[in-house]
């Protein structure tokens, strides 16, 4: 890992691999450590790069207006992919790295190579709504450890806690390690609910795969089936379980479909 002056801002990166580039956009908790079921599995075949979002993590944590959205973010992973000497590049993007994704596949296409949507949705409905409101209420009433346990209860579900709970447990440390101001995860939590591309997003003409998991509890799979439907040709993938965090619990299902995506799309340049 090491910290990059990306021109505006500092993130803490990490870039493993050679080839093709491929670049991991985490959810909200916004640490690369989610994507680390991935990364070395990738890294065999391409140049892996994830990051800590703003606010998370050993990135910068700027605070004031206008310092969380997922637009300024999209505009942090150009800064990223510009510094690193990335022209283009496989992305992927879980829940709210999904929205950020889809700000880059509409203002940056040339960027994009291929668009991978993991656990994400277009706009917040009310469950989702209500889901950002209640650990928005966490945090500001008990503060960020609770924040981070309550979140981990959402994104990893019973099924991970059961079956997967040293990985939960991981995830969950360093989270708490380096978490940021009841502001800044409040303004993060802000920042999902404010994210709209509805009108545009059949505008995206990059080979896509859509993911979605049915028993998550934060993102309900229904997204999944929306998204799908509004981006002409993209291909879909269901999780039956592993609640928002299926790509951590079924890795193995996860980054074989991925990559036979990948090939097909590759194939087609």
């Amino acid at each position: 890992m090491a910290r990059i002056d990306i021109g505006h801002i500092t993130l803490n990166c990490a870039d493993q691999g050679d080839g093709d580039a491929f670049v991991f956009i985490p959810g909200l908790v916004g640490l690369y450590d989610a994507w680390s079921f991935q990364l070395d599995h990738f890294a065999q075949r391409y140049r892996c790069v994830t990051f800590d979002h703003r606010g998370t993590g050993e990135s910068d944590k700027p605070t004031g207006p206008g310092a969380y959205s997922t637009q300024a973010i999209a505009d942090d992973v150009i800064a990223l992919m510009d510094t690193l000497d990335i022209e283009k590049a496989h992305i992927v993007g879980t829940s709210t790295g999904g929205c950020i994704l889809q700000n880059l596949a509409l203002d940056h296409p040339d960027r994009v190579r291929a668009c991978i949507f993991n656990n994400t949705w277009v706009a917040a409905d009310e469950f989702i709504t209500r889901v950002a409101v209640t650990r928005k209420r966490i945090a500001e009433s008990y503060g960020p450890e609770e924040y981070v346990k309550v979140s981990s209860m959402f994104t990893s579900g019973a099924d991970q806690f059961r079956n997967n709970f040293d990985a939960v447990m991981d995830l969950e440390r360093r989270a708490l390690e380096t978490i940021g101001s009841v502001e800044i995860l409040t303004a993060r939590l802000d920042m999902m609910l404010a994210h709209d591309r509805t009108d545009e997003i059949a505008q995206i003409n990059k080979p896509a795969l859509v993911i979605g998991t049915v028993d998550d509890a934060t993102i309900p799979y229904y997204f999944a089936e929306d998204l799908n439907a509004a981006i002409p040709g993209s291909e879909i993938l269901f999780f039956d379980d592993g609640g928002h965090y299926s790509y951590r619990r079924h890795p193995e299902k996860w980054n074989t479909n991925v990559q036979a995506f990948l090939d097909k799309a590759e194939a087609k340049v």
